[in-house]
């Protein structure tokens, strides 16, 4: 009876020792799994800047739970990225587009806050104080926004422009009319001209002149222009009915005035008419109409000349110095005319005739 007793207890044992073996076991194994598990697991905290989002995940890759969270909007840039261990935090900020309209081209920014300024910049413009922009540079944007950008530039620069010459006009009596001679050749002057251009968008608005400085003086032309009237010889002293009886050798030229067209000199003297008196004249020639008296000291014996008034309606025509009298001593420049009667003498009276000296 003992020795079954202590043959049931042995087997009591032995079963019971072998039910604590396998729990260990299995404890240990468990130990074990979540050991490897807790060191396969990833923590990342989200943050949206209103909410925060935590995930535990068997990736390392942090990124790619994202898509799977309930996020207001799945636009969004990640701003912040802070690792440590076996956690990452990240930072995201949701996107939106901004529409920057530059004239005829519109380009669209993807944005996630800022100001009117930090998009266009964006957006490849800078903004400076002569540029139009629609909102203000400095206005918040929160959301979808529509801007307007002039882009206004001032650039100065400088050029060169020739200055023009003038021409003087002189006019002198000395030259025929009709003539025109140049006695100055003009030269352009230069000037140098500082200008500020105005850009918009890109096309020149216009240029204003800020400054202006003379390099070089322009040099002006002169001009002479004749006003003499050009007296067309139409006839001779053979043409002309004339008191004297003389002929020159060659007969002279008359121009449509009467005058002569060539001669040495020319005076406007008081003259006298005188007739026979029985005797020759001082130089011993016979007295005749063409002869005449003069004195021989302003007018020498055997010039040549030709008298006519000045009007033209008396013409004593050509005219030898061959004579003298005594009214030399009141008249000193005088001259006296023959006549062939004393009626013609006292018709003629005293005036003032044309004396031109022609040799």
């Amino acid at each position: 009876m003992l020795e079954k007793i202590k043959y049931n207890l042995s087997g009591i044992i032995s079963g019971t020792k072998m039910r604590m073996a396998c729990l260990a076991v299995l404890t240990a194994i468990t130990i074990a799994a979540v050991t490897l598990l807790g060191n396969s697991v990833y923590t990342v905290n989200v943050f949206d800047g209103e909410k925060s989002y935590t995930v535990r995940t068997l990736s390392s890759n942090a990124l790619s739970v994202l898509s799977n969270l309930n996020l207001k909007s799945q636009n969004f840039d990640v701003t912040e990225t802070d690792v440590k261990g076996r956690t990452t935090s990240l930072k995201i900020a949701y996107t939106y587009p901004v529409y920057v309209t530059c004239g005829e081209k519109t380009t669209e920014v993807v944005f996630c806050g800022g100001t009117v300024e930090d998009a266009l910049y964006a957006a490849g413009y800078t903004v400076d104080e002569f540029d139009f922009v629609e909102p203000a540079a400095d206005k918040e944007i929160t959301s979808t926004v529509y801007i307007d950008y002039v882009d206004v530039d001032y650039v100065n620069g400088n050029y060169t422009e020739a200055i023009p010459f003038k021409t003087e006009t002189v006019y002198s009596d000395k030259t025929n009319k009709g003539v025109t001679t140049l006695v100055q050749k003009g030269s352009e002057g230069v000037r140098q001209v500082s200008y500020t251009e105005k850009i918009v968008n890109g096309v020149s608005q216009g240029k204003t002149v800020t400054a202006s400085t003379v390099i070089t003086e322009a040099v002006n032309a002169k001009k002479v222009v004749g006003t003499k009237e050009i007296i067309k010889s139409v006839k001779t002293s053979a043409d002309v009915k004339s008191i004297s009886v003389l002929s020159p050798k060659k007969e002279i030229e008359l121009d449509a005035k009467g005058n002569p067209v060539k001669f040495k000199s020319k005076m406007t003297v008081r003259a006298t008419a005188y007739t026979y008196t029985g005797y020759n004249c001082s130089t011993g020639v016979a007295p005749k109409p063409g002869y005449i008296a003069v004195n021989p000291k302003v007018i020498p014996y055997g010039t040549k000349l030709y008298i006519k008034s000045p009007d033209g309606k008396i013409i004593y025509g050509y005219a030898v110095a061959a004579d003298t009298g005594g009214f030399i001593k009141k008249h000193p420049t005088g001259i006296d005319l023959f006549m062939s009667t004393a009626s013609a003498c006292k018709s003629f009276g005293v005036r003032n005739m044309e004396v031109y000296i022609l040799e």
